[in-house]
């Protein structure tokens, strides 16, 4: 089925669900992350960290980039084969959306020093920089990927009335 601007309507949700997944992974990364942070998990936290960073962000990465790669394409195809983008306005909504899907990348100067010192073992310091990774976490899904989501939301629907 397609809508009124020659577009398939699963295509045109496929940023509010690509966004929706970013968002509920970053939630679940900080959920199982904070457990290492109680203080009867701390010396526990400070010996595991540093193999399972190596792991998470192995794992994790692919499945970021992927989401971000899918929010940044299905925006962009949007936009290039929509032909109701400047009747509806609903361009800068895309447009919105796909910067902020790409700018959660900027966030990885900040983000990559903690890593890197947890994986290297930064022996009983890997719980504060888990601590410091943690608050740049919150504050990258609270500005782009939560920015990110309400762009593509506020698209879809645009596009879809």
């Amino acid at each position: 089925m397609a809508t009124p601007g020659g577009i398939p309507v699963l295509l045109r949700l496929v940023p509010v669900m690509s966004t929706t997944s970013s968002l509920w992974y970053a939630w679940d990364q900080y959920e199982q992350m904070t457990l290492l942070r109680k203080p009867e998990m701390r010396t526990l936290g400070n010996q595991l960290l540093p193999r399972y960073f190596t792991d998470f962000f192995a794992r994790g990465a692919p499945r970021v980039v992927g989401l971000l790669a899918t929010t940044v394409v299905s925006c962009g195809a949007i936009m290039r084969y929509s032909q109701d983008m400047s009747v509806t306005g609903v361009k800068p909504w895309y447009i919105a959306g796909l910067s902020l899907a790409v700018a959660h990348l900027a966030w990885v100067p900040l983000i990559l020093p903690p890593v890197k010192a947890i994986e290297k073992d930064a022996k009983g310091q890997n719980v504060a920089h888990l601590e410091y990774w943690l608050r740049l976490h919150v504050w990258r899904s609270l500005t782009v990927d939560l920015g990110a989501w309400m762009c593509c939301i506020v698209a879809t629907v645009v596009s879809l009335s």
